[in-house]
């Protein structure tokens, strides 16, 4: 399968939002063909270069991306919010077209082998993030909802991956393994260091409040 490719610096997780502004031309061209056919793109991670000028090499897996909203502006540019859909596997990188265009192999998240092992890190996973997202709010004066959490472990790793505070490169370790096992396994991982992390931040912010109050003279 071909594909129109724009990569980026942000990692897209199926599900997720994205908002765009596009500027150059060759990816206000990409953006004129796909408004008009309504087709998908795929959004990539860049491993070495940058997002504008052309030349970025970009990691091997990404995210198929579809337009939800958009608006042209006077100057030819667009704004637009496109929404993640699939991940995807680079195989070959085409041609530009004049916008980079590869050859991709779609990831089929809808199966996966049960296991006990699985069920085990799963039910860490479910049990560790509420905690951290409600700690990890509270040092910013936020409060955090209850969440209704997916229950399939490939849906469960795109919903919450773009909630954790992580690099880009980190967070892309989340959506490049393929079996269910793995991608959750990394997850958990992850989400055990951050709250381990935002247990000490939280602590020293009680302290720190504590000591303004004058609670310790």
């Amino acid at each position: 399968m071909e594909l129109p490719l724009f990569p980026l610096r942000t990692v897209l997780f199926p599900g997720m939002p994205l908002p765009l502004q596009v500027f150059e031309e060759r990816y206000k061209a990409m953006t004129r063909e796909l408004l008009a056919s309504g087709g998908a793109f795929g959004v990539l991670l860049i491993r070495e270069g940058r997002e504008v000028g052309g030349g970025a090499i970009p990691f091997s897996v990404g995210t198929t991306a579809r337009s939800e909203e958009w608006k042209e502006l006077p100057n030819g540019r667009f704004v637009l919010t496109a929404r993640g859909e699939q991940r995807f596997r680079l195989t070959r990188l085409l041609d530009p077209r004049p916008y980079p265009y590869g050859e991709i192999e779609l990831f089929d998240d809808s199966s996966w082998e049960p296991s006990g092992e699985l069920e085990a890190t799963l039910g860490r996973v479910r049990a560790e993030f509420p905690e951290y997202f409600k700690l990890a709010l509270s040092l910013t004066g936020q409060w955090a909802r209850a969440m209704r959490l997916p229950r399939p472990p490939h849906r469960l790793v795109d919903f919450l991956a773009p909630w954790l505070q992580a690099d880009e490169t980190v967070r892309y370790g989340l959506l490049e393994p393929q079996p269910a096992l793995p991608r959750v396994a990394a997850l958990e991982e992850l989400l055990a260091g951050l709250l381990a992390q935002t247990r000490r931040e939280a602590h020293a912010h009680r302290l720190q409040k504590y000591h303004g109050f004058g609670c310790c003279n």
